[in-house]
């Protein structure tokens, strides 16, 4: 079921169940799944929220109150997902496909949480001003490169960035270097001290 998902999406489940576990839930909910979006990827929930700064700890007392208060459970019960946290995944893979994704990443997940309008953790992001439709819009100009941000591959871009700012500072001391070559073939220091300063 989960092969398509990225490390960081299937850390949501494990944390969503945890989560679960920790709320005294039967099962894990599409709120659960929230929070473990939350506990995983803070950086794209920021990203899209309109309060500044966002409020982690209000998000996770919300859900608590609207959660049941069962008997807490050990960490080898298996909990079942929820009708709607299988919509969420349903939704989620939905999405990656219509974006023509080969994974299903966190950002496919916190879709998935959008399109399940009536749960609180689509009222709780919308109340964060996280849109469907600018989520979706955002990951199509990744996806077509017309935006310089990338949330899907962060670790290439920084990559890209690091490769890009050492050739920068390649070139930068090979152009010292020879204007060293030339002072020297003009005269000397001298001459070109005399020239930098005017």
């Amino acid at each position: 079921m989960f092969e398509r998902y990225t490390e960081k999406a299937r850390r949501v489940i494990f944390f969503a169940r945890y989560e679960a576990s920790e709320l005294r839930s039967s099962a894990i909910e599409a709120d659960h799944i929230l929070l473990g979006v939350i506990r995983e990827d803070k950086p794209l929930i920021t990203r899209f929220c309109k309060v500044t700064p966002t409020p982690f700890d209000s998000i996770r007392e919300r859900i608590r109150a609207t959660t049941g208060t069962g008997e807490k459970l050990t960490a080898s019960v298996d909990l079942p997902l929820s009708i709607e946290a299988k919509r969420v995944l349903s939704y989620a893979a939905d999405e990656s496909d219509r974006l023509n994704h080969t994974h299903i990443g966190t950002e496919h997940l916190l879709l998935g949480l959008l399109r399940t309008e009536h749960t609180v953790a689509a009222q709780v992001l919308a109340d964060l001003g996280i849109d469907l439709e600018m989520l979706r819009q955002e990951l199509r100009d990744i996806k077509t490169g017309t935006t310089g941000i990338s949330s899907v591959a962060p670790v290439e871009e920084m990559r890209r960035l690091a490769a890009d700012a050492r050739s920068l500072a390649k070139a930068i001391v090979r152009k010292a270097e020879r204007i060293e070559e030339i002072c020297d073939q003009l005269g000397g220091d001298s001459y070109c001290k005399e020239d930098a300063n005017g």
